[in-house]
């Protein structure tokens, strides 16, 4: 049976590989879940379980507005989007863990890569994860938006797995490193996976065949207009059948503004 967060309708077809998550209203079940697993999310769970006052709930929120602040609107909404995406994929699917952490290692601009490496312990298989983001367009539904959300994701994902470009796979491993520094078996098995990977990649046979992805659509939107659960479902079915991805797996998520979310951050900080 699916697990529940109070204010959000979620649509568990994982079973033909889809699932959708509508916020009809942001609860204090989803605030406290944000709340929980921000460090995590932004640092990796190696440095959140420190104990370090530079990981804190506190810190890590006045670090993502020194990142967030200084940003365009679409950049803010798809570091929003990002984030609702962590939070739900991780609270959804147990089996999964996030192995590349939020905030870039380097410096406080966006992370160059992938949005997301997920990794199934079970399957000891990793999942590359492409998140689109945004607002509704004019003389668009909500089902066409997460048309085109995903259609992107699609393409950014086939444009990178398929090019020999080793950066891509060098700042996954470095994100895994950090994400799973106390975690040395499971960090072995990880890194192992994507340095096979870059070679092959260093041999230029970079292909998206061999690997699985999770395309994610973050729409904010109000949810009186739902994206249904057909026009997900048509989506992969169709991608199913071009056979570019080892397995794909399709997640939906709508909001309607992405303004409390900041509105709640910025009030933890007070609090």
């Amino acid at each position: 049976m699916s697990k529940k967060i109070d204010g959000i309708r979620f649509v568990d077809g994982r079973k033909s590989l889809y699932s959708i998550c509508t916020i009809e209203f942001f609860s204090d079940e989803l605030k406290n879940l944000i709340k929980k697993q921000l460090s995590t999310i932004c640092y990796g769970i190696s440095k959140a379980e420190s104990d370090r006052k530079s990981y804190s709930y506190k810190n890590t929120l006045k670090e993502f507005f020194k990142r967030y602040d200084e940003k365009t609107k679409k950049t803010k909404i798809g570091m929003m989007g990002e984030l609702l995406t962590h939070v739900l994929l991780l609270y959804y699917f147990e089996k999964l863990c996030a192995v590349s952490p939020f905030f870039n290692t380097s410096d406080k601009n966006i992370k160059m890569g992938f949005d997301l490496v997920l990794y199934s312990e079970n399957k000891k298989e990793i999942w590359i994860t492409e998140v689109k983001s945004g607002c509704l367009y004019i003389k668009k539904d909500s089902n066409q938006m997460t048309s085109i959300f995903l259609n992107r994701a699609k393409a950014d994902l086939l444009k990178r797995l398929n090019e020999n470009e080793c950066s891509l796979w060098e700042n996954a491993i470095n994100g895994a490193k950090i994400a799973l520094d106390n975690n040395i078996d499971r960090k072995k098995v990880v890194e192992d996976i994507l340095l096979d990977i870059e070679d092959e990649v260093s041999d230029e046979n970079a292909t998206s065949l061999d690997k699985n992805v999770i395309l994610v659509s973050s729409l904010f939107s109000s949810p009186k207009n739902i994206v249904e659960s057909r026009y997900i479902k048509d989506f992969r079915n169709r991608l199913n059948k071009k056979n570019s991805f080892k397995k794909e797996f399709i997640f939906s998520i709508q909001k309607e503004t992405y303004y409390k979310i900041e509105d709640f951050l910025r009030n933890e900080i007070k609090s």
